[in-house]
């Protein structure tokens, strides 16, 4: 299986957003040679502070949506939030993938384990609310269903390996 890295369409935002916020950072400081130029040295080194600073917190946004993602592979399903801590989940435990519709409890793609325990995969949430009319979001439903074929297709690998006498039944 060929690892998919599957990513919210916020944080594909965010990450744009930090890209445009740090080139404007860069072009901000670069500015700062005019002015140094033509002799205002305490406006240069203000423009270059504010330039820098800018520079920063778009390259800080970038890598922290960048972060915001959940890989899916061979192995099973590892996530990490902006800030969170990551998780990781292999094939072997999951019973199960859910995507939750609109009015179904749960707000993310989730994992069914199977020792009953249900495993939200955090960076992959609905971003609407069940009082939303318009449905979940396509990204989110793209999202789930790359979960779901995924460990189908696990599943399936699995069983043929079983079937062969090569591994373990499914348990």
């Amino acid at each position: 299986m060929t690892p998919t890295t599957v990513r919210a369409g916020s944080s594909s935002g965010i990450m744009w957003l930090g890209g445009v916020l740090a080139f404007a950072g860069l072009m901000t400081a670069l500015s700062s040679t005019a002015m140094f130029v033509q002799g205002d040295p305490i406006g240069a080194v203000v423009t270059v502070l504010v330039g820098v600073v800018m520079l920063m917190g778009g390259v800080s946004l970038f890598l922290l949506a960048k972060r915001a993602c959940a890989r899916i592979d061979g192995r099973g399903v590892s996530w990490s939030t902006m800030l969170g801590a990551r998780g990781f989940v292999p094939w072997e435990h999951v019973h199960h993938v859910s995507v939750p519709g609109m009015g179904d409890p749960g707000d993310a793609v989730l994992l069914w384990l199977h020792d009953g325990s249900v495993v939200p995969i955090a960076p992959l949430r609905r971003t609407q609310s069940a009082d939303d009319n318009t449905g979940p979001h396509p990204w989110y439903l793209r999202a789930g269903s790359t979960v779901v074929r995924a460990h189908q297709q696990w599943l399936a690998a699995h069983a043929a390996r079983g079937r062969a006498g090569g591994g373990h039944g499914l348990s």
